[in-house]
């Protein structure tokens, strides 16, 4: 399993980038498609985006691990939460 830059999401199917081409996977957690979304906007961008947007789970097909929280992940993930 591979993790998100954008949300810190461990459980991508495949690295977001391999030898600089994007993987086009979707988060479940925050919804970043690699290779499209971050084309133009980079991770902390659509970090701070899916945070003010209260940091929901986005996918609708994939349900959250269990005690799923958005907070504790980025933590986990050394990335920022503001």
């Amino acid at each position: 399993m591979y993790k998100c830059p954008v949300c810190g999401y461990k459980g991508l199917e495949a690295p977001p980038y391999e030898s600089g081409s994007p993987s086009f996977e979707i988060c479940p957690s925050c919804g970043t498609e690699f290779g499209y979304d971050d084309a133009e906007t980079d991770h902390a961008t659509l970090r701070h985006v899916w945070i003010e947007a209260g940091a929901k789970w986005w996918s609708s097909s994939t349900c959250p691990p269990p005690g799923w929280n958005p907070y504790e992940q980025l933590r986990e993930a050394k990335l920022p939460s503001n």
